[in-house]
């Protein structure tokens, strides 16, 4: 390993790790928000499994999910672009 980072100076040895870094944080951030997006889904569908069991019709559930919906996201929204 230190007969790979002997053959760069110091500005190529910077730039190496400026750039690695930066496709590593692309890669994290990339990864999270897909994971993000399977937790939401997996969390849904127990929420509906659950209302099923306990015998919510399907009109009920839908009533349900749409009222849970991102309530506290549109109201912060609209606050802060009324400010």
């Amino acid at each position: 390993m230190s007969d790979f980072l002997s053959r760069f100076n110091g500005g190529e040895l910077i730039g190496l790790v400026a750039v690695a870094g930066g496709l590593l944080c692309a890669i994290v951030g990339i990864l999270s928000g897909s994971w993000q997006k399977v937790r939401k889904a997996e969390i849904a569908a127990a929420l509906k499994q659950d209302m099923l069991n306990r015998g919510m019709s399907a009109e009920d559930i839908r009533t349900v999910m749409e009222a849970g919906g991102n309530r506290f996201g549109r109201s912060c929204r609209t606050r802060l672009t009324h400010v």
